[in-house]
Parts: C-alpha cells; sequence; structure tokens
C-alpha cells in the first residue's frame, strides 16, 4: 500500500517536535529489524502521541509504518484521503470475522511492509506494561495461517514465488528517563524477531488457546525490553539507588538504562530481608523530601559535605547567578522568542490531569506558537526585502538559522538554569531559620542521603556474591567510574 505526503509531513514535523523537546533519543537494537519483509511491531504505550512518533522516527532502516485505526474514521472523503496517505490500515472492529477485520492489514503485510500497533491498548502511567491484548496474536496467526494454505496449494515452483512471505513480530520497548520533562532523553529498544510458525499446527487445532500462549510470548518479550515493577514504591526505591550509585543520571549509558534499573527492581523485589526493607523504605522517604523541596540528589550531593550556612548557601546562588548572567546574552534573543513555549509547557502541565498527555500537550502548543511565530517572523523579513526573491531565500535562510542557534545552545543555558534554580531554593529554604520546617527538611534530606548510602553500601559488599542482579549493577557502575576516571587523566 503506496504512502502518500501525508505520511512525509507528520513524520517531518513529529521528528521536528520530539528531537526539539527530549535531548536525546537513542536506538538500542537495529539489528534485530529485518531489512525487507513483513513486519508487525508491537510496542509499549507509555506517552499517548508521542509513542508513535517516536516509533515512526527511530525504526531501523528508514522503514515506513502503518497504523492501525477504526474504520468508522475513514467515512468522511476528505478524512480518508488524509488517512489513506498517511498509511493508516482501517480496523473494522464491530466484526467477529477475522478476515474481515484484519483484511487490510493482510493486504499491507502482502506487500512486505510494517504494521504497528501497541497491544496494550491504551496509554498508560503504571509503573509496568498493561496486560497485552490479543489483536497482534490474531493478526500474526491468521496471516501465517493464509500464507500457509497458499502454500500447500501451490504445486510448481511458479506459483511458489508470488507467494507472500511470512510476517515476524518485532517487540519494541519505549522507555523515558523522564517522560514529560523538559530535554529528557528516551530509549528506544527493539527486541529479537518472533517467528510465528511453531504456532501454526496448535492454532489450526485450537486457535484461541493458541493466540493467548503467543501473546504471553510477545509480553515476555517487551517486558526484557522495558522496566517493569509491582508497585511504585520498588520503582522509586530502584530510581534512587541508581542515582545513588551512578551520582548522576547522565552517567548512566543509554544503552544499558533499561538494564540496570530493571536489575534493581528484581533485587528489591526478590530479596525481601529487613534490611532490604528498611533501605527502600528511607529511598522512598527521601524521594519524597527531594520533591517537595523540588531538588535532585544530584543537589544535596553537593551540600552534603559541607556546613549548611546561610553565607555558603548565599556564596554558591551567587556564583550561579553570575555564571548564568554572564551565558545569557548569547541566549537571550532565542529566549525572548521562545519564553512562550516555555511558559505554555508549564500551564499545561499545571492543569494535566493524566502524566501521559503532558508530554504530548506541551509538544503540540509549542509546535502550534512556534509555527505561527515562525511564520510571522519569514514574512517581517521578507516585506522589508520588498517581497523580492532574494529577500525571500534571505527570510527562509534566517528563520532557519535563528533555529538551529537556539536548539544548538538550549541544553547548556537549561542546565545552568536549573543549577540556578536549586541554589535558590536551598538559600530560600535555610533562610528560614532554624527550626522552621524548610531547613529541617533541607537537614533531613542530607542525613537521609548520608543513612542510604551508607545502608547500600553495606547491603552492596553484601550481595554482590548472593544476588546476580546487584552483581550486574556493580559491575556496570564501576566500569562507569574507571571509565570517567580515564577520560580525566
Amino acid at each position: 500500500m503506496p504512502f502518500g505526503i501525508a505520511y512525509d509531513i507528520v513524520c517531518t514535523l513529529s521528528r521536528w517536535c520530539i528531537y526539539g523537546f527530549y535531548r536525546e533519543i537513542r536506538t538500542v537494537g537495529y539489528e534485530n529489524v529485518p531489512k525487507e519483509g513483513p513486519v508487525i511491531v508491537c510496542s509499549t504505550h507509555y506517552n499517548m502521541i508521542v509513542d508513535p512518533a517516536i516509533l515512526a522516527n527511530t525504526f531501523p532502516h528508514k522503514r515506513r509504518l502503518h497504523l492501525w485505526a477504526k474504520n468508522s474514521l475513514f467515512g468522511n472523503k476528505y478524512f480518508n484521503i488524509v488517512l489513506n496517505s498517511g498509511g493508516v490500515v482501517p480496523v473494522d472492529r464491530k466484526t467477529k470475522n477475522n478476515k474481515a477485520l484484519f483484511a487490510a492489514t493482510f493486504e499491507v503485510l502482502k506487500h512486505g511492509e510494517v504494521v504497528a500497533l501497541f497491544p496494550e491498548g491504551t496509554s498508560h502511567s503504571q509503573s509496568r506494561m498493561l496486560e497485552l491484548k490479543d489483536g497482534a496474536s490474531w493478526a500474526a496467526l491468521e496471516y501465517a495461517s493464509l500464507v500457509s494454505d497458499l502454500e500447500s496449494e501451490s504445486g510448481d515452483i511458479n506459483k511458489q514465488s508470488k507467494i507472500p512471505e511470512k510476517a515476524v513480530i518485532i517487540p519494541v520497548g519505549i522507555s523515558y528517563v523522564q517522560k514529560s520533562k523538559y530535554r529528557s532523553t528516551v530509549i528506544a529498544s527493539y527486541g529479537p524477531p518472533i517467528h510465528v510458525e511453531t504456532y501454526l499446527e496448535d492454532f489450526k487445532k485450537d486457535s484461541r488457546a493458541t493466540v493467548k500462549r503467543l501473546t504471553k510470548h510477545i509480553e515476555a518479550e517487551m517486558e526484557k525490553l522495558t522496566i517493569n515493577a509491582q508497585d511504585w514504591e520498588i520503582s522509586n526505591a530502584a530510581t534512587m539507588t541508581r542515582r545513588l550509585l551512578f551520582s548522576n543520571d547522565k552517567r548512566v549509558p543509554l544503552e544499558d538504562y533499561v538494564k540496570i534499573t530493571q536489575s534493581l527492581v528484581n533485587f528489591f523485589t526478590n530479596t525481601t530481608s529487613e534490611e532490604i526493607l528498611s533501605l527502600k523504605n528511607n529511598l522512598n522517604q527521601y524521594k519524597t523530601l527531594l520533591d517537595e523541596l523540588h531538588l535532585s540528589d544530584m543537589d544535596i550531593a553537593r551540600y552534603e559535605n559541607r556546613s549548611l550556612t546561610i553565607p555558603w548557601a548565599l556564596y554558591t546562588f551567587s556564583c550561579e547567578f553570575v555564571k548564568f548572567v554572564v551565558q545569557l546574552p548569547f541566549f537571550l534573543p532565542g529566549l525572548c522568542f521562545h519564553w512562550p513555549i516555555y511558559v505554555l509547557g508549564i500551564l499545561s502541565a499545571k492543569y494535566e490531569i493524566y502524566e501521559e498527555s503532558k508530554a504530548q500537550d506541551k509538544i503540540a502548543l509549542g509546535l502550534i506558537w512556534l509555527m505561527l511565530a515562525y511564520t510571522v517572523l519569514f514574512f517581517v523579513i521578507w516585506t522589508t526585502m520588498f517581497y523580492t526573491p532574494l529577500g525571500f531565500m534571505l527570510a527562509a535562510s534566517a528563520v532557519f538559522i535563528f533555529a538551529w542557534y537556539h536548539i544548538a545552545l538550549v541544553d547548556s543555558h537549561y542546565d545552568a538554569f536549573k543549577e540556578l534554580v536549586s541554589s535558590f531554593r536551598l538559600l530560600a529554604a535555610l533562610c528560614g531559620g532554624k527550626g522552621s520546617s524548610p531547613r529541617d527538611n533541607v537537614e533531613n534530606l542530607v542525613e537521609k542521603r548520608y543513612l542510604c548510602l551508607r545502608s547500600l553500601k553495606k547491603i552492596s559488599e553484601e550481595y554482590r556474591s548472593k544476588s546476580d542482579d546487584m552483581r550486574v549493577v556493580l559491575e556496570h557502575c564501576e566500569r562507569e567510574y574507571t571509565y570517567e576516571e580515564k577520560k580525566l587523566k
């Protein structure tokens, strides 16, 4: 099924959006995806419309993706043109006939193309994947059965050459370090292909049971590519342990981020001694205190070896302020032009109830503002050039260079701004005076961090030989610190 201009437009806009919002999007498992032939992609779904954007722009070998949509959306002739141009595949959810349900999907697969879907059924913000629905398994097995029937009916080689290839299932895990945070990072992990031929014989005998079994297989493969904790207490404890061990999430290689975090989740899940439970509780309390003061572990790490005095906090804030002000003139033109985006992002996050919708809201509002603002900027420049062809080229070049200039500088200045805000919050807390709640909380944070580190060091030494999960984490940690030390030398 051919793709039209709508796919290119949507894909290009979404690429600008996601790479403008996230600092880095890393693709892992590129080699697992076949360069050609029919593929059914099963991806996790934690972040609404951002997920298909990530999937379309990271899918290996620049292969294009067909997405499912209910067939009622194709009723309007104009909408029908746009959806077909975008490669969207209609699915009749009301029919009980699987061949009718997946008819359009089979046509896509016969052409050796890729169908992508999200078998969890809905976007969510749970601590683990939702139970998968069976649609992907039904489609894969029905199509495999169709191809198998064609093969058995075909007697000669010439006919066999016209038989479509069998489809493989590619599991995908999209992991967000902080999915709704500006300039955070994303990992798109592509797992080994799942071949469904081994299920065909059982499918012909008991289709429903076989479909359930394949769904469990897909779910297990997707879980290997993602972080799954049975509750948020375990998830938060694993996150805080990772930050304490590596000092900074930026020190964790993105290709190892999922493995390290999941190993810590497994450790807290499978090891239930009193000292582990105590550590988990302390880590959760530490995270809660950090969130209340809007501080990070890195902020407290800087302060724990110093006296928490107002003069020292004032000195720190002054240094960060001077550093920010010195850099600001280089960033100021872009900041003045783009500030509504940041304000709209803050407001949308404040009033959006669902965590999984915050990133798409920020991105959508930012896109609307940028399209309006850059269009106005282009025509203002072109107008000053009296609408000449040369003026058109200069206006287009100026807009492109201005956008590139802002993006090139945004990370360093955004980090400097966060440092400035953190140092101000600490100063404000300490200025509350002795015995006041904010200052007590800061001192509690320092004490809690020290307690967690001491307990974590003891447990790490004890369980290194007892727990494979802890050993994996510590080996990664030591490897990363050795690498950093070599770089410094």
